[in-house]
């Protein structure tokens, strides 16, 4: 009889172990609490861009001869290196040329967007303005498989422009679209 009880007393533990094991994961266990919760934040946009091949060299030029970006295969990349989409915009913050009437904005050096990786490229050259306002791009995304831009620069030389070696600055202003 003894084990007879032992053997009934075993199964019986078994038995009601298997069950609450069972009822584990249901909402029939008392005492079992689940809840969810959310996490929220902002990331803050940042609009910046950097001309990561920023020189073209269109070598010795006679007066009254131009060049461009084109004929020389050689473009101003610019990269978006933000968070967020941005519009391009350039203008001279350094003067190419010495005579006044030459400087800009002017015919004789203008400027446009070659190719665009996202966004809507300006691909009509156009004058370099002396103050920020050619817009050259539209936006431009900042994830790194569409981000860059390339310019092209057209510049002729003026047919009574002293000798001498020339350099402009180009500054390109990001900000976000």
């Amino acid at each position: 009889m003894l084990i007879t009880l032992l053997v009934f007393s075993i199964i019986i533990s078994v038995f009601g172990t298997w069950i609450i094991l069972s009822y584990i994961d249901s909402d029939l266990l008392t005492g079992k609490a689940t809840d969810t919760a959310t996490t929220t934040l902002t990331v803050t946009g940042v609009a910046s861009c950097t001309a990561t091949d920023n020189a073209i060299a269109f070598g010795t030029m006679v007066r009254g001869t131009g060049n461009t970006s084109e004929i020389l295969s050689d473009f101003i990349t610019v990269e978006n290196d933000g968070n967020s989409q941005i519009n391009i915009s350039v203008y001279a913050s350094g003067e190419l040329w010495d005579g006044a009437s030459y400087q800009a904005p002017s015919a004789y050096w203008q400027i446009h967007c070659n190719t665009s990786e996202s966004g809507t490229c300006n691909s009509t050259y156009g004058n370099v303005p002396n103050s920020d306002g050619n817009l050259i791009a539209l936006d431009l995304d900042s994830g790194d498989a569409n981000d860059l831009l390339t310019v092209g620069v057209n510049v002729t030389v003026p047919s009574d422009e002293i000798s001498g070696a020339k350099s402009g600055t180009l500054t390109f202003s990001c900000i976000a679209a």
